[in-house]
């Protein structure tokens, strides 16, 4: 056995019945299943949005057009920030930011 069998990538964990999860969700965009430390469980992510600069900036171009589109920006989920708890001890998992479509 090699003797760094036993260290893992620090956004990985190992669970008993040989499936990774991460532990760290930076970059996703959807609920995802990861390991909580603070529970010591598997758990899925609850995410939380809020408007980011990619938000405001799309809300101020489509404001030329007409107030209505400058609104829209304000409905779409892919402008959010999106913010990954953990659903039982609200501890934060991640954190990915909206994107300029």
């Amino acid at each position: 056995m090699s003797e760094h069998s036993h260290l893992m990538d620090e956004n990985v964990v190992q669970s008993q019945i040989n499936f990774k999860y991460k532990t760290k969700l930076n970059g996703i965009s959807e609920p995802y299943e990861f390991y909580c430390f603070t529970c010591n469980q598997p758990r899925i992510s609850r995410i939380e949005y809020t408007y980011s600069k990619a938000t405001f900036i799309w809300c101020c171009i489509l404001c030329f057009c007409t107030i209505i589109l400058g609104l829209l920006p304000f409905c779409m989920q892919k402008c959010s920030s999106k913010t990954h708890y953990c659903p039982v001890c609200d501890k934060i998992v991640g954190h990915t930011d909206g994107e300029l479509c």
